[in-house]
């Protein structure tokens, strides 16, 4: 990151909510709305949250570890999975399978790579307070939802409307996780009169990164569509994956994020359910970020990324904000591309996009 990407940064994390709470100008009620919750949440400590509101830190990390036994952990693995019992609509584009939980204003919950609705409850389900209805879709290619032939983040958003549609939905808010940020865009893109807000976490961002060399794809698939070989991966080299999706550079990690960096770990098997949508993310819809044109979205956009994401850099965050007309950006110090850590400010800016946006 430059040093000007990196002061910009600095200006719109947290540090500076305080003095955007009293700027005011012309459309800006709901960037000074979230900005006051912001300042509310790293003012006062955790424990004077009002009641409903949920930490970061007090996400449910997931169930039990999966054990060192390979073929029982499958087992077990499946068995969450089985357990979920999606939901399936048919759709022009194919099977799209979801959840649908709870009851209010909706909320279009997206998840990252090697996600599914799973993955999406448990990184994203804490920042929703309750009242809020959770429509969670299973993305092209992972656990059951169909790949279509040419399949793109266009196509992908526009399923998120036939699934609105069949569910009787006229506008939701959208929460997208990293990965899952691309669709996200092109839905607010596409049916920006079905979007009311759209917040992103550690979203896929612009820029070089999708240019460089990647896996070839043969030994990608080779890799990610084996659940023994990266099983082993798992088990032997728990830390460089660590290194990759938490905390890098030896930031010290508490119990409870290491319970929750492990539920991350154990969540994405059984791979060989998440493999076509993984290859589809990784090959097609995290480089189309670059074709997408920013500049026309027109819906309430809050972005937050962690400074040493290692896995979705945060200058691609910050490269959204300043693409995207009146998004707010807010960035924190500590985390990594699973924010591990106590972060209430990002809990209080989420609740406050949604809220704010409900007709």
């Amino acid at each position: 990151m430059s040093r000007a990407e990196d002061l910009r940064a600095a200006r719109e994390s947290r540090a500076g909510a305080a003095e955007r709470v009293n700027r005011r100008g012309p459309g800006d009620a709901v960037t000074r709305m979230v900005d006051a919750a912001v300042h509310r949440a790293t003012r006062h400590p955790v424990q004077n949250l009002r009641p409903g509101w949920r930490r970061c830190s007090t996400v449910d990390t997931g169930p039990a570890p999966l054990g060192p036994d390979f073929r029982a952990a499958m087992r077990t693995a499946n068995a969450r999975i089985d357990a979920l019992d999606l939901a399936e609509l048919r759709t022009p584009a194919g099977t799209v399978r979801y959840l649908d939980v709870g009851d209010g204003p909706p909320v279009l919950l997206v998840h990252g790579i090697f996600g599914g609705p799973d993955a999406a409850m448990r990184q994203l389900r804490s920042l929703v307070p309750g009242g809020f209805r959770l429509i969670v879709p299973s993305r092209f290619g992972y656990l059951g939802s169909s790949l279509p032939a040419r399949a793109t983040p266009a196509r992908q958003a526009d399923v998120f409307a036939d699934l609105l549609d069949g569910l009787g939905i006229e506008k939701a808010a959208v929460v997208a996780v990293s990965a899952g940020a691309t669709s996200a865009l092109q839905f607010a893109l596409r049916h920006r009169d079905r979007v009311s807000s759209l917040a992103l976490l550690s979203p896929n961002g612009p820029g070089w990164q999708h240019e460089r060399r990647r896996m070839p794809y043969r030994i990608a698939r080779a890799l990610w569509g084996s659940d023994r070989l990266m099983w082993t991966v798992r088990r032997h080299f728990r830390d460089r994956l660590a290194r990759l999706v938490a905390v890098p550079g030896g930031q010290p990690l508490r119990a409870v994020d290491h319970a929750r960096l492990d539920a991350e770990l154990d969540g994405v098997f059984p791979l060989s359910r998440r493999v076509n949508g993984a290859l589809f993310d990784a090959f097609v819809s995290n480089p189309d970020i670059n074709a997408c044109d920013l500049a026309d979205i027109s819906t309430p956009t809050l972005i937050v990324h962690a400074r040493d994401d290692a896995l979705a850099p945060c200058w691609g965050g910050i490269a959204l904000s300043e693409r995207i007309p009146g998004a707010r950006l807010l960035v924190v110090e500590h985390g990594g591309h699973l924010m591990l850590g106590e972060h209430p400010e990002v809990a209080a800016a989420v609740e406050a996009l949604l809220r704010s946006t409900q007709d």
